[in-house]
């Protein structure tokens, strides 16, 4: 009752036949996206023989559906189908579950960020209040999504977790959904699940508090998949000396442009990755940073959290912050990084060794 899921019966327009019925034209049912035109030019229904979820906006309204197929279903029948684009449902604003967790998200519940409705389904109702799933509809998640998180729950005391499939697909999404979340909350963790599972499967096998269990204690900072993902590009160069200064020279980027809490601790676990000295790496990331800062971007990474031209929006206003705090910020946490180096007074050779070995190709 809570979720009103229901079921979309395997005829070809029984819900278009009913609908007529009750007085509804067949332009109103067309534009609601509940059917479309046929070759025939006949209404047809959207949704046939498939478990059914509204996707409600954020005052409750139902704007849209998601429906999933029967397990049995034909191979090249969808898994999940949603409604198509219509005057009143966009999918790149609106997140399945969020408007269901709003009550939980306002006493504090922290905010996990799941792949389909129901594993949003199955976090809201595995743990009680301490966590609240919300699922982008078909879509990687996007920025006006975040906003709708952050105006319900608050993302810089409540922080996020983002718990999509241990695949490179989700990986993928996972890195996307850090450089939405980084501006406004330092508290942007990763679920590890083991492989082949998602939250559904795992309340299905194991139960609400194995599901509750894997949330609480399977986290990783959201900030090292992304510079994991980026240095696994490199792994077959990684035994090389050549290979280790680029992928270096690649990560730096990412981890200048990071949020000051987290440039430390992404410095050393890329030395101990790359198997390089700590002031080396610290080196690289300084330079980008210069870079950064010296072009602009580094303003410009942080402001991508803005919606566009929307001076009001809760999540503009962070964006704008960090993007006018982060270069002096992450300046003072490079230098941080710099003096708790192991070995300190090893940079002008570590720069050397950098600029030796960057002179030369990486083996093919």
């Amino acid at each position: 009752q809570h979720w009103q899921a229901g079921y979309a019966p395997a005829g070809w327009d029984v819900l278009t036949r009913h609908l007529r019925g009750v007085g509804y034209p067949d332009t109103f049912i067309e534009a609601a996206g509940l059917a479309r035109r046929s070759r025939q030019g006949t209404l047809t229904d959207t949704f046939r023989d498939r478990a059914m979820l509204p996707i409600r906006s954020a005052d409750g309204t139902i704007v849209a559906f998601i429906g999933r197929a029967h397990q049995h279903a034909a191979p090249r029948v969808p898994k999940y189908l949603n409604s198509p684009r219509t005057g009143l449902y966009d999918k790149s604003e609106v997140l399945f579950g969020l408007w269901e967790g709003r009550g939980a998200l306002a006493k504090g519940a922290r905010p996990v960020i799941v792949e389909g409705p129901f594993d949003a389904i199955a976090v809201t109702t595995a743990s009680h209040g301490r966590y609240a799933g919300v699922a982008p509809c078909g879509t990687a998640l996007t920025i006006r999504q975040v906003a709708a998180i952050d105006a319900a729950a608050g993302l810089r005391a409540a922080g996020a977790l983002v718990a999509f499939d241990p695949d490179q697909a989700g990986h993928r999404a996972a890195v996307k959904a850090y450089h939405l979340l980084s501006p406004l909350t330092e508290r942007a963790e990763t679920v590890i699940f083991p492989a082949g599972q998602d939250p559904a499967q795992l309340l299905h096998e194991h139960g609400p508090a194995a599901l509750t269990r894997m949330l609480a204690s399977r986290t990783q900072p959201l900030a090292d998949l992304v510079v994991d993902a980026e240095v696994a590009q490199w792994d077959r160069w990684l035994q090389h000396a050549e290979g280790q200064i680029h992928a270096l020279r690649a990560a730096a980027p990412l981890i200048a442009a990071m949020p000051p809490a987290h440039v430390g601790r992404q410095v050393a676990r890329l030395a101990d990755r790359l198997g390089l000295k700590y002031e080396t790496v610290t080196e690289a990331v300084t330079d980008a940073l210069t870079e950064l800062v010296a072009s602009g971007r580094a303003s410009s990474h942080r402001e991508t959290a803005l919606p566009d031209g929307d001076p009001h929006d809760p999540a503009s206003a962070a964006a704008r912050s960090a993007g006018q705090d982060f270069p002096h910020a992450a300046q003072q946490a490079v230098a941080q990084a710099a003096s708790t180096a192991p070995h300190p007074g090893q940079g002008a050779r570590a720069g050397a060794e950098q600029a030796r070995l960057g002179a030369r190709r990486v083996p093919r």
